[in-house]
């Protein structure tokens, strides 16, 4: 079962561990005994448990992996040379394609220093100019291979560095907590020293696939074709704009779709958004949602709202953003305020003689015992205070009972977004309304 465990982890990294064992616990029912067979498992075996998002990231991810060539365990305690390859548990992150070198790359631990040995042996963090070393090394290693190792290559070693000896190159707070990914230091420095091997040695360097296109209008076929770059996915998103539409949909199959939503709208409101039925819809459509949100020229939030009015119900918003980025934000976002805005706060009150006295007044509220709000919210406060910043600039303050309308028509809102805090305080509150270019989009409930 921990096998188990750790393949769904490593898809669902953010999923809490009452529901991990749970879903371990009805795969087993099912049948399933090990990774292998999660391949096999269908969404109807897991829906009642999981999101659509996470049931179909889960369902993707588990068969591409398990498609790939596979990868021996790795040991901390192995002193064997290491093997490179996909893991049957890789995140989505790794199916990429990426060169097949990688595979059986071995890391030369055989030629790394007696001290970084001994270090790793005892599970301690090696001295900085000794993991120079093993990076030195380790990209000599790989430009026999490659001479310009790509950043996604850099990943995959980098990653496998940190599986044999996770307490010697993990990356970690002083309170032992992982940053990241835990591998991202070791990226930036085997990618670095690629970068800097391979300096002013045009030869090596790598460039994206172009693709031509010629002007179909004239006719004239002794124009040369313009080059112009290969599409790729922007601003850290995975699915900027799908290629394809979903199987057995066209642009005017899904714009009846969209048509259906928007009566759904007009007749029961944002209520809609628990329909099941919408839930689908909305899934579906995601392409042609992205193909309106990247027009050219972009559209207003008004008009997003009009064309697709679920995208602005907390749901669909959250769920869209997943789709878009391979992150829960709902989820990543509380973990991470609760967990930054406590240190933050511990940071600040162990100086608090240092702050100037606007800080210190905002810090001492921030700090009590009985305060209301989340220590995110309130270190959020601490640091608007701190760089000088007007709490304005991000957060606004109306009566509990404001409407979307009141707020719209009473409290002059900007064009650029802003939180509207429903109560006496900002900490107090417990509704919020978000504004985008002057309306109010979004109304949600924290606490």
């Amino acid at each position: 079962m921990d096998s188990i465990e750790k393949a769904i982890q490593a898809v669902l990294p953010q999923l809490d561990e009452a529901k991990l064992e749970t879903l371990v616990n009805e795969l087993v029912k099912v049948g399933v005994e090990g990774p292998d067979d999660l391949q096999f498992i269908q969404e109807d075996d897991i829906k009642h448990l999981l999101t659509p998002i996470q049931c179909r990231k889960i369902i993707h991810s588990l068969k591409v992996c398990n498609a790939g060539p596979s990868n021996p365990q790795l040991s901390p305690s192995s002193s064997e040379p290491l093997s490179v390859a996909y893991s049957s548990t890789c995140p989505i992150s790794s199916i990429s394609p990426i060169s097949a070198w990688v595979n059986s790359f071995e890391v030369p631990w055989n030629k790394v220093r007696l001290t970084l040995r001994r270090a790793v042996d005892a599970g301690e963090r090696p001295a900085p100019d000794d993991r120079r070393h093993l990076i030195k090394v380790t990209v000599d290693a790989m430009r026999e291979r490659s001479l310009n190792p790509t950043r996604r290559e850099c990943v995959v070693v980098a990653k496998a560095i940190t599986q044999k000896y996770p307490n010697s190159f993990l990356d970690k707070n002083e309170e032992g907590e992982l940053i990241g990914c835990g591998y991202f230091s070791i990226i930036n420095q085997l990618k670095t020293r690629v970068e800097y091997l391979n300096r002013g040695n045009s030869l090596s360097r790598l460039r994206k696939h172009k693709r031509t296109q010629r002007d179909d209008e004239d006719g004239d076929d002794d124009q040369p074709a313009v080059a112009t770059c290969a599409i790729i996915d922007s601003y850290g998103c995975v699915r900027w704009q799908p290629a394809d539409y979903p199987d057995g949909e066209t642009s005017a199959s899904l714009e009846e779709k969209k048509l259906e939503m928007i009566d759904i709208f007009s007749r029961e409101g944002l209520k809609g958004a628990e329909r099941g039925r919408v839930e689908d819809l909305m899934a579906i459509t995601y392409a042609k949602q992205r193909e309106y949100i990247n027009a050219k020229p972009s559209p207003s939030i008004l008009d997003v709202g009009k064309e697709w009015p679920f995208l602005f119900s907390q749901k669909f918003l959250l769920s869209h953003f997943t789709t878009l980025t391979n992150v829960e934000l709902y989820t990543r976002l509380n973990e991470d305020m609760d967990k930054k805005g406590k240190r933050l706060l511990d940071f600040f009150s162990s100086q608090i003689t240092k702050w100037r006295k606007e800080v210190r007044a905002v810090l001492k509220e921030a700090i009590k015992k009985d305060r209301e709000g989340s220590d995110g919210l309130a270190a959020m406060l601490v640091m608007l205070a701190h760089f000088k910043e007007q709490e304005e600039s991000l957060f606004l303050i109306a009566d509990e009972t404001t409407t979307p309308a009141e707020a719209e028509a009473q409290l002059s809102l900007p064009v650029t977004p802003r939180i509207i805090m429903l109560g006496e305080t900002i900490l107090t509150a417990k509704k919020w309304m978000l504004s985008i270019e002057g309306k109010v989009v979004i109304r949600g409930v924290h606490g």
